[in-house]
């Protein structure tokens, strides 16, 4: 690395080298909004069964606003969500999992076969 790199400190060698590849053309732009636009009001929620019955659950949801949320949690068994959680994944046992897709649909978040 030379004398002029060093100076430019890390932050920008990175940016440099991010940036220094061709620009999307208009049609990739017009895609990825495309694209974006389409996820608005939809939500992906994945559960598994861990040992001991208990619940993960992670969630990823586009607002219709466009806002991007991500949350995390575990429900165990005898907490008030637990049942409803585990029949609408159908979680039987350890090892378990499942996707559920959901599209905000008339105020109120409605389970979907895909988001497609």
């Amino acid at each position: 690395m030379d004398e002029d790199d060093k100076a430019k400190g890390r932050l920008a060698r990175l940016t440099e080298r991010l940036t220094a590849g061709a620009s999307p053309t208009p049609e990739q732009i017009e895609d990825s909004k495309k694209i974006r636009q389409a996820m608005l009001g939809t939500a992906r929620q994945w559960a598994e069964m861990l040992p001991g019955h208990i619940i993960a659950i992670d969630i990823s949801q586009y607002s219709l606003d466009g806002r991007q949320s991500h949350g995390a949690s575990e429900s165990a068994p005898g907490n008030s969500n637990y049942e409803e959680i585990r029949a609408l994944h159908k979680l039987e046992k350890p090892g378990d999992s499942s996707t559920v897709y959901k599209r905000y649909l008339n105020g109120s978040w409605v389970v979907v076969e895909n988001l497609d």
